[in-house]
C-alpha cells in the first residue's frame, strides 16, 4: 500500500466524508472515491460504507485504522529525521544508532522478572542491540532483517514468512481474576463457561496481533463470556482484574513476570496443562546463521534454560 494512499485513507476515516477529504488533499471527490476504491481491492475488504451521512468506517477499516496511522506516523518521523541528517548533529547520532542492525527483539510480554539475566548475556557480544516490541512488530522486523533473532510466544497461525522457530520453554495458561473470585475445584471448561457467563473478559488490543487471536478467538468460543474488555496494556489489564466482573486469560509466565499481577485484590489460578502449555520460542530467518549470531543463539538459549526452570 502506498503513502498516498495511506494518507487518503486516514483523511476520510478523520473527516468521515470523501468530499471534506478531497478538500484537504486538494483532489478531486473521483480522485479520492478511485483511491480508496483501490485500496479495498488491495486488502480483500471494503474499509468504508457510504450512506447520506457520509463515509463510516466498517468494522474491518477500524481494524485496519490504528496498524495504517501507526506505519504513516512512524515514516513521516523517520523521514523528516533522515532530512535533517547533516545539518543537526543530534539527528546524526540517532541516525548512525539507528544504522546498527537489530539483533535481538523481544516480545514485551515477555519482559520482566528474569529478563536482566538476558541483557547480561547479550551486553557480553559486542554490537548487540536489544529492542523491546510487540509481538506483531517483532514478527515484522525479523521477517524483513531489522533484526536476526525474536523471542516471542508462539503463534498457531501460519507465517506468510520463512522462520524456523526454537522452542525456549514452555507455559500453562491462567486465569486472572478479583480476589477469591474463583469456584473452588477443578477449572474444568464447564466450571470456566458458567465464570464467565457474568463477566467481561478482558482482551487486549492489537489490530494485527493474529497470534492472540489465533489463541484466544477459539478460547473466547469455549468459554462464552457475557462481553469482552478491549485494553492496551498489560498493567490496565491487572488494573481491571481487580474490579468486580472482570477476569481474563493470559499465559502464567506473564503473570509470574509482570508486578502488576501480584497487587492487591487480584489473583491468578493456574490451568490445567490440559487447557495447552503455550511455548515461548526464538525466531529467525531460515539463512545460515554467522558465528556472531551463533554467539547470540548461544546466550540466549542458556538464558532460556534458567528462566524456563523458574516458569515451570
Amino acid at each position: 500500500m502506498d503513502v498516498e494512499s495511506m494518507r487518503t485513507f486516514l483523511s476520510v476515516a478523520r473527516n468521515r466524508s470523501i468530499s471534506r477529504a478531497a478538500q484537504e488533499l486538494f483532489a478531486t471527490q473521483p480522485t479520492i472515491s478511485l483511491r480508496i476504491k483501490r485500496m479495498e481491492a488491495e486488502l480483500g475488504f471494503a474499509v468504508f460504507s457510504r450512506s447520506w451521512r457520509g463515509a463510516e468506517l466498517t468494522p474491518q477499516g477500524r481494524h485496519v485504522l490504528p496498524t495504517i496511522a501507526d506505519h504513516l506516523i512512524r515514516l513521516q518521523t523517520a523521514t523528516a529525521m533522515a532530512q535533517q541528517d547533516g545539518g543537526h548533529s543530534g539527528a546524526s547520532s540517532i541516525l548512525d544508532a539507528h544504522a546498527a542492525l537489530e539483533s535481538v527483539a523481544v516480545d514485551e510480554w515477555i519482559v520482566g522478572e528474569g529478563i536482566a539475566a538476558l541483557v547480561q548475556a547479550l551486553d557480553a557480544i559486542d554490537g548487540v542491540h536489544l529492542a523491546v516490541t510487540d509481538s506483531a512488530r517483532l514478527q515484522s522486523m525479523v521477517a524483513h532483517g531489522v533484526c536476526t533473532r525474536g523471542i516471542t510466544y508462539a503463534t498457531p497461525a501460519p507465517q506468510v514468512w520463512s522462520a524456523r522457530a526454537t522452542v525456549l520453554w514452555e507455559e500453562p495458561l491462567a486465569v486472572v481474576h478479583p480476589r477469591g473470585d474463583l469456584p473452588d475445584g477443578p477449572l474444568s471448561t464447564g466450571v470456566l463457561r458458567d465464570f464467565f457467563a457474568s463477566r467481561k473478559f478482558i482482551l487486549m488490543d492489537d489490530p494485527v496481533f493474529t497470534d492472540h487471536a489465533g489463541i484466544t478467538g477459539p478460547m473466547l468460543e469455549t468459554i462464552n463470556p457475557a462481553g469482552t474488555t478491549v485494553v492496551d496494556h498489560t498493567s490496565i489489564m491487572a488494573a481491571l482484574c481487580t474490579l468486580p466482573g472482570h477476569a481474563t486469560i493470559v499465559p502464567a509466565g506473564l503473570c509470574a513476570r509482570k508486578p502488576a499481577f501480584a497487587q492487591a485484590g487480584l489473583e491468578w489460578s493456574e490451568l490445567d496443562p490440559s487447557w495447552g502449555l503455550l511455548p515461548v520460542v526464538m525466531i529467525e530467518n531460515t539463512s545460515e546463521p554467522t558465528a556472531a549470531e551463533q554467539e547470540i543463539d548461544r546466550a540466549i538459549v542458556g538464558w532460556a534454560r534458567e528462566e524456563g526452570r523458574g516458569e515451570g
